[in-house]
C-alpha cells in the first residue's frame, strides 16, 4: 500500500504496468468498505460493502511483490542490498504524511470530543496498532501499516541470510499464518504469544514477496499461456469471491480459517501476474488508464486520511456519504502534491546506492542457474 509510481521500476526506470491500477482497485475496495459505517450509506448495501475488506489484501499481495523484486533488482545492479538506504526510503514514503495525521488527531481530541487513550496514541507512534487490543477508532487502520512496517523491518535481512533458500523460508511463514489464524481463534489468550496480529495477515505479504521472486528470476514468465487465460482469471475472481462469502458469514471454517486468506492472496497475485505484461486487452487498458493510475498513485494518502470521516460520531455533511468521499478525496489530494511529494522527491536520492562489504553474501547466495533464466 505504501509505494507510489516512483518505485514501480524496472531496468532503464521503466514502471511495472498495471500496479497503480490494482492498488486504485484496492483503495476503491476499502472506501466501499468503511463507507458503510458512515451517515447516509444505504443500509440495504452494508452487507456486501464489508466484503471490500479484501482490497488490504490486495495492498499486501502488491507490497511483497514490489518490495522483495526491487530488492533483487538492487542487489543485482550493486552487488548488494543497503538496509540503511531501504530504511530511509521506507520512512521518507511512510512516516511523513503518516505522523501528520496523528498530529491532525490529536489536535482534533483538544477541539472536538474526541475521547483517545493514551496506549493509543503510543501503539501509533510505534507501528504497532496491530498489537493494540482496545485501539481508537482514528487508528482502526493502522493495523494495516504495522503489519506492513513490521514486515519491512526484517525482511531484507532475511534475504541476504538465506540467499536462494528464501522460497522455502517464504513457504514457512505462509503456512504459519494459516496455523496462527486457527490457534488464534481457538485460543484467543494466546495471540501475543504466538504473534498473531502479525502473522494472521502477513501470509498475504510473503505471498506476494514469492511472487516478486518468480518475477525477477524470470521476467518472461508472464508471457506463460496460463496467465492469458480469461478462463483460469475468472476461476481466480471466483476463488476470491467465494472465500471472501465463507469467511463474512462463517462458513467452511475447517478450510476458511486456515486457508482462505492464503488462497485469496495466491489469487490476487495471480491476477496481478496476468496484468504487469503489457498487452492489448480492455483489462489492462483499464488499470493502465490515466484515471486508475491517478488514483493508485493517491491510495496511501487516502488510505491514510479516509478512517477519520467515516464514523456516524459527527452529525455533519463531512461525515455523511458520499460527501465525505469528495473532502477525503480533496484531503488526500492537498496532502500529497503540498506535503508528501517533497519526501518523495528526497526518497529516490537512495537509490542503487554502493552495498557495504558485509551485505555482499546476498550476491552468493542468489542462485545463478536462476539468475540466467531472466529475461
Amino acid at each position: 500500500m505504501t509505494e507510489t509510481i516512483t518505485e514501480n521500476r524496472v531496468k532503464n526506470n521503466k514502471r511495472i504496468p498495471s500496479l497503480d491500477g490494482f492498488r486504485a482497485i484496492s483503495i476503491i475496495l476499502v472506501l466501499i468498505a468503511h463507507s458503510r459505517f458512515s451517515n447516509g450509506f444505504p443500509s440495504r448495501y452494508y452487507s456486501l460493502a464489508q466484503h471490500g475488506g479484501f482490497g488490504v489484501n490486495i495492498f499486501f499481495v502488491i507490497s511483497g511483490f514490489l518490495i522483495t523484486y526491487l530488492l533483487l533488482v538492487e542487489n543485482e545492479e550493486t552487488g548488494g542490498i543497503s538496509i540503511k538506504s531501504f530504511y530511509l526510503r521506507r520512512a521518507l514514503r511512510i512516516v511523513p504524511v503518516y505522523y501528520l495525521y496523528i498530529l491532525f488527531v490529536f489536535a482534533m481530541t483538544s477541539l472536538t470530543k474526541i475521547d483517545i487513550r493514551g496506549n493509543s496514541f503510543l501503539h501509533a507512534l510505534t507501528f504497532t496498532s496491530n498489537f493494540d487490543t482496545k485501539i481508537a477508532w482514528v487508528f482502526l487502520h493502522f493495523w494495516t501499516l504495522s503489519v506492513e512496517e513490521q514486515f519491512y523491518l526484517f525482511w531484507p535481512a532475511i534475504l541476504i541470510l538465506f540467499g536462494k533458500h528464501i522460497k522455502p523460508i517464504i513457504i514457512v511463514f505462509v503456512c504459519y499464518s494459516c496455523i496462527a489464524r486457527v490457534i488464534s481463534y481457538k485460543f484467543p489468550g494466546h495471540d501475543l504469544m504466538i504473534l498473531s496480529p502479525f502473522f494472521s495477515f502477513s501470509d498475504s505479504i510473503f505471498i506476494g514477496a514469492f511472487g516478486g521472486i518468480l518475477f525477477f528470476e524470470n521476467r518472461s514468465i508472464t508471457k506463460l499461456k496460463i496467465f492469458r487465460s480469461y478462463w483460469i482469471q475468472l476461476l481466480m475472481i471466483i476463488l476470491i469471491v467465494m472465500f471472501k462469502y465463507f469467511l463474512g458469514h462463517g462458513m467452511f471454517g475447517k478450510v476458511s480459517l486456515p486457508l482462505g486468506n492464503s488462497i485469496m492472496s495466491a489469487a490476487a497475485l495471480f491476477l496481478i501476474l496476468c496484468y504487469i505484461e503489457p498487452s492489448n486487452s480492455i483489462v489492462f487498458k483499464i488499470l493502465n488508464s490515466q484515471f486508475m493510475i491517478h488514483v493508485g498513485v493517491l491510495s496511501y494518502s487516502l488510505y491514510m486520511w479516509q478512517e477519520f470521516f467515516f464514523v456516524e460520531k459527527f452529525d455533519s455533511i463531512f461525515f455523511t456519504f458520499p460527501y465525505n468521499i469528495l473532502l477525503i478525496y480533496s484531503v488526500s489530494l492537498i496532502s500529497y502534491y503540498l506535503w508528501e511529494k517533497r519526501f518523495l522527491k528526497l526518497k529516490d536520492r537512495f537509490h542503487k546506492k554502493s552495498v557495504p562489504q558485509l551485505n555482499n553474501s546476498l550476491a552468493k547466495a542468489i542462485d545463478k542457474t536462476a539468475v540466467s533464466k531472466r529475461a
